[in-house]
């Protein structure tokens, strides 16, 4: 499942100057752990779901950066009809240690039963920088991964 659409914002975006402080989401996939882990579009409601998303910062900046990553996932139905809306997992705290360029990150939010509701959903993966790790405290560091939609099925007859 690709990446609709995705952007990080960082303190140094406002310049239009690259290679200070430059922020990239780079993947969001909907896994489903029943499957070994495959990609899909189309879930159990009965079945728990991940979703892996990825995103880095580059530019002669990032060995000082530091504090934490806060990451939430959210669910809105697109079909009028699932009760699965608002946050779905997280939030989350993904340290972040100043290295060189570029500083990768990832995570992986579960979503298990009863959550799991039948309905056709646009998943969104917000990504906050606090520099104290408390998710009251943000900084100007956001950014967010957006899925294509996810269908979810009362059963689903699988062919071989």
């Amino acid at each position: 499942m690709p990446l609709q659409s995705g952007s990080l914002q960082t303190p140094v975006t406002d310049f239009a100057v690259t290679g200070i402080l430059d922020g990239q989401v780079t993947a969001i996939d909907v896994l489903d752990p029943t499957e070994n882990n495959e990609k899909t579009m189309l879930l159990e409601v009965d079945d728990e779901f991940d979703v892996y998303i990825s995103w880095q910062l580059t530019g002669a900046a990032t060995p000082v950066v530091g504090g934490t990553w806060i990451v939430s996932l959210y669910s809105d139905d697109i079909d009028g009809v699932g009760g699965m809306t608002g946050l779905i997992a997280g939030p989350a705290a993904v340290p972040i240690t100043g290295n060189v360029s570029p500083l990768k990150f990832e995570h992986t939010f579960q979503v298990a039963p009863p959550k799991p509701r039948v309905g056709l959903y646009k998943l969104t993966a917000t990504i906050s920088h606090s520099p104290t790790g408390d998710p009251a405290r943000l900084s100007e560091m956001f950014g967010f991964a957006e899925s294509t939609p996810i269908d979810i099925k009362n059963t689903v007859v699988e062919s071989n």
